[in-house]
């Protein structure tokens, strides 16, 4: 260890969406460890509530619940509107929420896997931030947005192909917002990820093992030796990069896609 650092966002107030769970569990239990105000989100009222109560006992920040689907509009305009009457102001904004389709090939999904993938991973995204971004210029609030997006992004084949362009659509809309936002002092960035240790992955494993008859810890151990670190990142690896684009320490970055990926970005 080189150095260590810590963060202080008491007053600050955090929309994270779909964090529930993963990554974004993790990321908004990093920000309640700062004494932020937090408001969680997922699709599942119950998963909400439990995570709030876990949440809230972090930190001195106040934490609270939105349950709902953010691929409906009217969703993330109650989502945004419930953040700002609870906690007057929103500073930051973190979109994590997304879904990932397994079709094995792109011609084989659907109009509707293509339209959902689009409308959670993309068009949420672009409205959520379009919401947040617009109370932030009209408050006057030199705000952070950062989202969360994936390598499968940046490469040019493979599977998970409508994961895949969903997430370069994401890395695209980050590059070309950034730079309007900037000018009111808002910083956008993103946080790129690649295999996390998340339920959602060791689902993928468990289906890659019970075809190969083989263990699912053989399967994650082999995805881990993949990765130049030798293991899968963490959901608080996630959360540290989000911390910092959002801190004060991140004051000159605009635009930038943090690949958080243990050397995976470079396979």
């Amino acid at each position: 260890m080189v150095g260590t650092t810590s963060f202080d966002f008491s007053g600050e107030s955090a929309i994270i969406t779909g964090s529930t769970s993963g990554i974004g569990k993790g990321i908004a239990k990093a920000f309640a460890r700062t004494d932020a105000n937090v408001l969680i989100n997922s699709r599942s009222p119950s998963s909400v509530t439990e995570t709030v109560e876990q949440v809230d006992e972090l930190g001195e920040g106040t934490v609270i619940g939105h349950p709902g689907d953010i691929s409906d509009p009217e969703t993330v305009s109650e989502l945004v509107d419930t953040a700002i009457e609870s906690f007057d102001k929103l500073s930051i904004l973190v979109n994590n929420a997304a879904i990932w389709p397994m079709e094995d090939e792109m011609i084989d999904a659907s109009l509707t896997e293509w339209d959902k993938t689009m409308g959670v991973n993309v068009r949420a995204q672009f409205y959520m931030t379009k919401l947040v971004a617009t109370h932030m210029r009209s408050a006057g609030i030199e705000g952070r947005i950062v989202n969360i997006t994936s390598q499968t992004g940046d490469r040019r084949t493979g599977n998970r192909g409508l994961y895949g362009v969903s997430n370069t659509a994401v890395n695209g809309f980050t590059y070309r917002m950034a730079g309007e936002l900037a000018e009111d002092g808002i910083r956008m960035n993103a946080v790129s990820t690649d295999l996390t240790e998340t339920s959602q992955v060791r689902y993928e494993a468990k289906l890659a093992a019970e075809s190969r008859g083989v263990p699912v810890d053989t399967v994650l151990a082999e995805w881990a030796e993949d990765i130049p670190l030798g293991r899968m990142g963490r959901p608080d690896d996630l959360a540290n990069a989000v911390l910092f684009l959002t801190s004060d320490r991140a004051d000159y970055i605009v635009g930038s896609i943090l690949r958080v990926a243990g050397g995976g970005n470079l396979n």
